[in-house]
Formats: C-alpha cells, structure tokens, sequence
C-alpha cells in the first residue's frame, strides 16, 4: 500500500483528530487518520445521496420558498392532528 503525506491547516488537523478520537470510543479500538477520512467521505456519499432521493420526491416545489413554507406548515399541522387523535385514543 502506497502511503503520501498530505498538508492540511492546524484547525483541519484538529479537527480530523477530534474525528479520529470519536470514532475510536464508538469502535473500542484505535483508528488511523486514512480511515476516519474515509468514514467522512462514505458520509459524504450517504447525505448527497439522501438529498437527491428527497429532490427527487420534492422536487416540484424547486427553490419556491413560499412551497417550502407551506409545507412545513402543512407537515405542523398533520402532526398536530395525529397527536391529538393519539391523546384521543388513550
């Protein structure tokens, strides 16, 4: 395996070891700088994927800010409406 050395600032290296130090409790084990990179490009991958399944399902409403709003109030609403059917039925 071919290793290079990469140049980054002092803040992106701090934060590429807050990385490395969370993801070394969540596996119980040490991690190497390659692999924590890689853990942020899958979720890279994962989030731009995910958004282009939600463009796709809303995608009509484009950058209409009025549709976003009405949306979101419309979501608020039926939210509401189930709560209180739940609350009804206890």
């Amino acid at each position: 395996m071919a290793t290079t050395t990469i140049q980054v600032e002092e803040k992106t290296r701090r934060e590429l070891f807050r990385i490395v130090s969370e993801l070394e409790r969540e596996k119980g084990r040490r991690v190497t700088y390659d692999e924590a990179i890689m853990v942020l490009i899958e979720r890279a991958k994962l989030r731009n994927a995910a958004r282009a399944r939600f463009g796709s399902l809303y995608g009509t409403l484009g950058p209409d800010s009025g549709g976003w709003v009405e949306l979101g109030a419309l979501r608020r609403g039926e939210r509401a409406r189930l709560e209180r059917i739940a609350e009804a039925s206890r």
